[in-house]
């Protein structure tokens, strides 16, 4: 159940009674002040002959006032602020206790292993993502993981040929628009070529009979693949990491 302010009601109510007291006590003798000073001026006046007519009527519209003070003005400010009392209590009284600001807590400080240990784990996951980003997008363009996770020996060569055909060209077409993927060599398969003796070994891998040292005369027997860009999807950041499409439920 929620508290309330109930057990600080007393020293509440003194206070907001002490505060409207004081600023009554303030305006009152402010006023009062001020009708003494006009009142002592005009009086001056109205002593020195010979006093004009407009000054002895102001002398007498100022001692009207300074007549009606305690009896009626006195008694008005005073309940007036009682009322702005009063109503800032039942304002305050309606205010839960737990509306107060809460204290400020100290986040707890991390040690240096701790920290180091958390960065650790972000960047394995960030490039447990990245591995699978690939993947990622050709499951969500190409479906290239439910072809392969279908059982194919249901199917005849007739109708796996046509669900090949259509996730081919989708996976095709997502690889060459991110990938674009282009062959090293520009030989065909099976043609013969001079592997000169300043080859990249990340281009160029050798096979077979390699001995002594470069150029060697060989047969390619695969072309390779290189990227000619690589613009994949804006990559999403921390999540599971070995989440690679999540699963879709329509919501009827």
């Amino acid at each position: 159940m929620t508290q309330t302010a109930k057990p600080t009601a007393r020293p509440m109510i003194f206070r907001v009674f002490s505060f409207a007291l004081l600023a009554c006590l303030l305006v009152d003798g402010a006023a009062y002040w001020m009708l003494r000073i006009i009142s002592q001026r005009i009086g001056a006046i109205v002593v020195n002959p010979p006093p004009a007519a407009a000054v002895t009527e102001l002398n007498e519209w100022v001692q009207h006032l300074a007549g009606l003070f305690w009896p009626y003005f006195v008694p008005a400010s005073v309940v007036l602020f009682a009322l702005i009392a009063l109503l800032t209590i039942l304002t305050l009284r309606r205010l839960p206790a737990g509306s107060a600001p809460p204290k400020a807590t100290k986040a707890p400080v991390q040690t240096a292993e701790e920290i180091k240990a958390e960065l650790e784990q972000q960047m394995l996951e960030t490039h447990q993502r990245l591995y699978l980003h690939l993947i990622a997008v050709l499951q969500k363009e190409g479906r290239l993981l439910d072809f392969f996770s279908e059982d194919l020996a249901q199917y005849d060569d007739a109708q796996i040929g046509a669900a090949v055909r259509n996730i081919q060209e989708n996976c095709k077409k997502v690889l060459q628009n991110h990938v674009a993927p282009q062959a090293v060599l520009k030989q065909n398969e099976g043609e013969e070529i001079m592997v000169e003796k300043d080859f990249d070994p990340n281009l160029i891998k050798l096979v077979g009979n390699v001995t002594g040292k470069p150029p060697f005369k060989g047969v390619v027997q695969h072309r390779g693949w290189r990227a000619r860009k690589l613009e994949l999807p804006t990559f999403p950041g921390r999540q599971a990491p070995d989440i690679i499409a999540p699963a879709e439920v329509e919501v009827k």
